[in-house]
């Protein structure tokens, strides 16, 4: 492949008529230019220019490589461009995965607003329920629920999400709001578990940390069945607050024991990039863009 450089310099000769006035535009030698030429053509087993002292012109190979060349370096002038413009302006495809519980509750919400913010940016965003790796399945982003292991990866914190215990009005009418955490036992509690055994919610009692067993017919690995279940009257569901925003200031779901808290008390979610250094500016304004509406959560 031809030195690019030497390619560069063949169409300025052109475009200047010889040499010498090449390589006085360029601050060159005239047998620098020369020599540059002279490479060229080795490399391309061909000569393109007919020299003599008083003119040169080009070729046949060299009339027919000036077509060429010209096309690549005004190809690489045009994505030389595009990067630029890709850079300076949040644009472009940006790929995203996210838990499909959380993605759906609150990144569905938010995604014409920040499509209108940003109208040259594309979103893929794929939902899943396990952890992807952003290098092998090229993504830009992963957006994590939960303490992070330590990677290669670079990670920002967004949010603290916090859980609470609800149940509806019609639940509670029938079957009584718990006073106590240990009134739990007497109660249908929805949980979520992805494996089956006994299962305990942690609350803060007189400063200690107590887990209380829970009995319920109903355990799920989706917080949108749960959620969705509560509001069918089925039981006393533990769900982050993002999840249930709006039937709480509805009131289709109350919350109950607010006076023991749980443990943990929250859980991170995170922003996760292959590489802090080069984020694109479509990455930098949707993190930013989540940042300040998770605020509220």
């Amino acid at each position: 492949m031809a030195n690019l450089s030497n390619v560069e310099l063949f169409i300025r000769v052109v475009e200047e008529g010889s040499f010498s006035a090449t390589a006085r535009l360029l601050g060159l030698t005239p047998s620098a230019v020369s020599r540059q030429i002279s490479q060229l053509e080795s490399e391309l087993g061909a000569r393109l220019f007919q020299r003599s002292t008083r003119r040169q012109s080009l070729t046949e190979a060299g009339n027919i490589y000036l077509q060429y060349a010209r096309r690549v370096c005004e190809e690489l002038d045009a994505g030389q461009l595009a990067v630029k413009r890709l850079t300076a302006n949040p644009s472009g495809l940006l790929r995203v995965t996210a838990e499909a519980d959380f993605a759906l509750a609150f990144i569905e919400p938010l995604l014409p607003e920040f499509l209108a913010l940003y109208p040259d940016v594309q979103l893929s965003l794929h939902m899943s329920t396990g952890f992807q790796d952003l290098i092998d399945s090229s993504l830009d982003l992963a957006i994590r629920i939960g303490h992070l292991e330590d990677s290669s990866l670079v990670a920002r914190k967004l949010a603290q999400s916090h859980s609470l215990l609800c149940a509806s009005p019609g639940y509670l009418a029938k079957y009584g709001t718990p006073k106590h955490p240990n009134e739990l036992k007497s109660h249908s509690c929805l949980s979520f578990r992805t494996q089956p055994g006994i299962n305990n919610w942690c609350f803060k009692i007189e400063n200690d940390a107590v887990d209380v067993p829970i009995n319920g017919r109903l355990s799920v690995n989706g917080l949108f069945f749960l959620r969705n279940a509560a509001l069918n009257s089925m039981g006393i569901i533990m769900l982050p607050k993002w999840m249930i925003c709006e039937e709480l200031q509805q009131q289709r779901l109350l919350p109950v024991l607010q006076d023991f808290p749980i443990i943990p008390a929250g859980t991170p979610i995170h922003a996760i990039f292959a590489n802090k250094r080069q984020l694109a500016p479509k990455v930098k304004v949707f993190v930013n863009f989540l940042l300040k509406r998770m605020r509220k959560i």
